[in-house]
């Protein structure tokens, strides 16, 4: 048994020292999964079993200006991660839209700022997990469903994954469609949370069906690095991309 643990762990740091990104490994919450795995775990504790009960006897916290205050931090940092990636990415003459291959050599200033903004992305989705405590909170039970809980604390591991070994690659496409979708919704959001009469604004219904065509657009996206992988992206990447867009969708 202990051969056994040893051997898997020996495999564990030699895929983590070949494949990590030495660009960007050295920056805080990347180097190990340990920190997003110990958040996701407390997340899921403080959704499940410790939250509930602590509000069991309790009111719902309104919340409204800390809400105000977070919307308004949620589309500023989308909006500014938005316009960097892009402009840094399939903006550059050389990055590819059918297919981005996994380049740790490349250091052009581009990159380092396509990296950066990376980076920004995963750590906004620590951010995002303030949602369902906010739902908590106001004893919104109803709007924390699997697939919410799932989405929140499976993009932490996920972007903790994709700035570890492939930032900058062909899976850059879901960091710039969703922090396009999250500056929308979180717009939404904080005019509502101005005013109700806001909640009647002609494009609320385009919302759902906008994260809709965000999750179709990305599965043929991750599609394309499957079925024409000529820039050798990793296929098992690829595939879990594809099949969780789906999943979602």
């Amino acid at each position: 048994m202990a051969f056994v643990v040893k051997s898997m762990y020996n495999g564990y740091t030699y895929f983590i020292n070949e494949h990590r990104d030495p660009r960007i490994d050295s920056l805080p919450l990347v180097s190990s999964p340990i920190p997003a795995t110990i958040t996701i775990v407390i997340y899921l504790l403080f959704v499940n079993k410790w939250g509930p009960k602590f509000m069991e006897n309790r009111k719902p916290y309104k919340l409204k200006s800390i809400l105000r205050i977070y919307n308004v931090l949620q589309v500023v940092f989308n909006l500014i991660l938005f316009v960097t990636a892009l402009l840094n990415s399939y903006f550059q003459p050389g990055f590819h839209f059918t297919c981005q291959n996994v380049d740790h050599s490349i250091t052009e200033p581009y990159m380092r700022r396509l990296l950066l903004a990376s980076y920004g992305y995963y750590l906004t989705k620590y951010l995002d997990l303030l949602d369902t405590v906010f739902f908590v909170l106001r004893k919104k039970n109803n709007q924390i469903t699997f697939l919410h809980t799932y989405h929140h604390a499976g993009m932490v591991i996920g972007c903790w994954i994709f700035v570890k070994f492939l930032a900058g690659s062909h899976s850059t496409m879901l960091g710039l469609v969703n922090s396009f979708v999250h500056c929308i919704m979180y717009t939404y959001y904080f005019l509502t949370s101005l005013n109700k009469k806001f909640s009647t604004l002609w494009w609320k219904k385009y919302l759902t069906k906008l994260q809709l065509l965000q999750f179709g657009f990305l599965t043929i996206h991750f599609s394309l690095a499957i079925f024409n992988n000529w820039c050798n992206h990793p296929l098992p990447i690829a595939f879990i991309g594809f099949t969780q867009n789906i999943f979602i969708l």
